[in-house]
């Protein structure tokens, strides 16, 4: 039978003890029946337990040993532990009783997302620079990972020399390192906020104070999670681990075998913070945005960057290995980034996310012997070019849209004189990824990078039509965690801003209806004969280039931004039928286009 006190009560402790025949409201508690067969009753506790203890060894250190002397702090929750474990104790550990009672205390326990230092890592993890140590924070905080004093529990249950009256209490901690001959001492409190700040945010100086402030919630699960982490900051312990947890044999049939992190929190920092974000489900978003000049890559960019709350970052005609810097920081591993590629190609994008490395030599291998007769110096060594994963981005999205509309846009944005400047960028985007026999961005995440490409069409869409298709791609194997609005508050909030936009609409509607007068009708004429002589002039244009146009290019922009699409509300839709539903929907668009 194991008990955790962290999520048990004292009516679950009693129902526990009656079960094993025991009646704990006695005073002493007295047997009720008698058991079929022996039974070993572990009742997980937590170091705090020991929080006002006096060491009796110079050196401070407390041993389990000295479990009849643990104190915890006055008024804390933890004198009710205290006498829990007692009663556990008193109710087995004595004469002809077939339940052998244990107790094993933890330090503050990290990793697989526990709570104990959760706040800490979420604050790094949002980048909320809300970290704060107490008063100079050299106190010392025993601490154990979960797995570890999860094994420290089996080790003891299975242990069968074990005798309850005389070692009834274990200690779980782990062992920072420490110097040859010295006893490892726990972390300070002041090593572990600025351990975690600096493994997984921007990092920055965390402050001190004298006093914790006063909570800005009133929600009881913060106010819960926020005394915790408040009580567990405050230990100042020193503690040996049990002589079975330094056993050269402990938890050896646990896979692997022996302890988890018996180095301690910080020397296994990188590990924890994995572990945090696996139980919590926080995903790196890490997406590149490719596509022609003015195709609206900058604004679906800031979109994403604000919704999944990432960095955004742009790539510069050159300082590649600047921008490997920008995407290997913290922030970006575990947040992850959307990055603007501009109009660059295989070529640049390869550079970026791919590095040399060397091949090793096959044992015994010799390097080759230097070409005397011609001069040349003996091969040197080899190398081979490898994917940068910890930076690759998980999502790629190119949009696809006609040169005349993002002239069009260019020339809105940057001025009619930039014609030059445009006509030079889009040429250099249909170079490196929209010419016959060259490898383009896309090629590279697909064939290179083994990652899903999602090709947007642009034309006749909306920002946020655009961003609403992209986090579909995003979200295509569930919603990350991330701290985000749930899938519920982000529908609400979509279904409002279109009611907003509808009313406004109408009113505008509304409003122009008063504008009526003399000349009306010749304007309306006026305006529809220069429309139509735009139209006609238009259609020339496009016929001509349609005409120039090779054929990679001409599927790019004209036939797979419409299948795209098409997909794309299969997806939506979900019908019985997909395959008659798509080629239905493309007859349709076919017809509207030609409309």
């Amino acid at each position: 039978v194991v008990i955790d006190l962290f999520t048990c009560t004292l009516e679950d402790l009693h129902f526990a003890i009656k079960a094993l025949k025991v009646d704990p409201t006695q005073s002493p508690p007295k047997p009720t029946g008698e058991l079929e067969g022996e039974v070993t009753f572990v009742l997980i506790s937590s170091a705090r337990v020991w929080a006002n203890t006096e060491a009796s060894q110079p050196d401070g250190f407390l041993k389990e040993s000295d479990w009849q002397r643990r104190q915890p702090i006055p008024g804390s929750m933890y004198e009710q532990w205290k006498e829990m474990e007692d009663l556990v104790m008193s109710c087995f550990n004595r004469e002809g009783s077939t339940v052998k009672a244990l107790v094993v205390a933890g330090g503050a326990l990290y990793g697989e997302g526990e709570d104990c230092f959760s706040g800490l890592f979420k604050d790094a993890w949002c980048g909320d620079m809300n970290h704060l140590i107490l008063g100079t924070g050299q106190n010392r905080i025993p601490t154990v990972h979960s797995r570890d004093l999860a094994r420290l529990v089996r080790h003891v249950m299975d242990n069968a020399n074990i005798v309850a009256a005389d070692t009834p209490y274990f200690l779980a901690v782990d062992q920072p390192p420490a110097g040859e001959g010295e006893k490892a001492l726990p972390s300070t409190q002041a090593e572990i906020v600025q351990g975690i700040v600096d493994e997984i945010c921007d990092p920055f100086q965390v402050p001190s104070v004298e006093e914790w402030p006063e909570p800005d919630t009133e929600d009881l699960a913060q106010l819960s999670a926020l005394t915790l982490l408040q009580a567990t900051l405050a230990m100042d312990i020193r503690m040996e681990p049990s002589a079975h947890m330094l056993d050269p044999e402990f938890a050896s049939v646990s896979d692997p075998p022996g302890w988890h992190c018996k180095e301690g929190l910080l020397k296994n920092i990188r590990k924890i913070a994995d572990e945090f974000c696996n139980e919590r489900k926080l995903r790196a978003m890490r997406v590149l945005l490719g596509g022609p000049p003015a195709s609206g890559k900058s604004t679906l960019a800031m979109h994403i960057s604000v919704h999944f709350r990432v960095p955004h970052h742009e790539l510069a005609d050159s300082g590649f290995e600047s921008m490997v810097e920008v995407l290997s920081t913290r922030v970006c591993r575990y947040r992850g980034y959307v990055l603007d590629a501009r109009s660059m190609g295989f070529a640049e994008v390869e550079r970026l996310f791919r590095f040399d490395i060397e091949v090793p030599r096959e044992e015994g291998e010799e390097a080759p012997p230097a070409d005397e007769e011609n001069g040349e110096e003996p091969q040197g060594k080899q190398y081979t070019r490898q994917l940068h994963e910890d930076i690759c981005p998980a999502f790629v999205v190119v949009t696809q849209a006609p040169r005349g509309l993002c002239e069009g846009r260019y020339m809105q944005s940057h001025g009619k004189d930039k014609a030059d400047e445009f006509r030079h960028k889009m040429d250099h985007y249909l170079e490196a990824n929209l010419t016959d026999g060259v490898h383009s961005l896309s090629d590279f995440f697909q064939d290179v990078a083994k990652s899903s490409v999602m090709n947007l069409p642009v034309a006749g869409k909306d920002d946020e039509d655009l961003f609403e298709s992209t986090r579909i791609y995003m979200e295509r194997e569930g919603r990350p965690f991330n701290y985000l609005p749930t899938e519920a508050e982000v529908a609400s909030e979509i279904l409002a801003q279109r009611e907003a936009l509808r009313k406004a609409e109408t009113e505008a509607a509304a409003a122009g209806a008063d504008f009526e007068g003399k000349g009306a009708v010749q304007q309306s004429e006026t305006r529809r004969q220069a429309e139509r002589m735009a139209i006609i002039s238009k259609h020339l244009k496009e016929h001509q280039q349609l005409r120039d146009t090779p054929v990679r290019e001409y599927l790019m922009e004209y036939m797979i931004p419409s299948l795209t699409e098409g997909l794309i509300e299969v997806c939506k839709v979900m019908p019985d039928n997909p395959t008659d539903y798509l080629a239905k929907y493309l007859e349709e668009h076919a017809a509207a286009s030609e409309l």
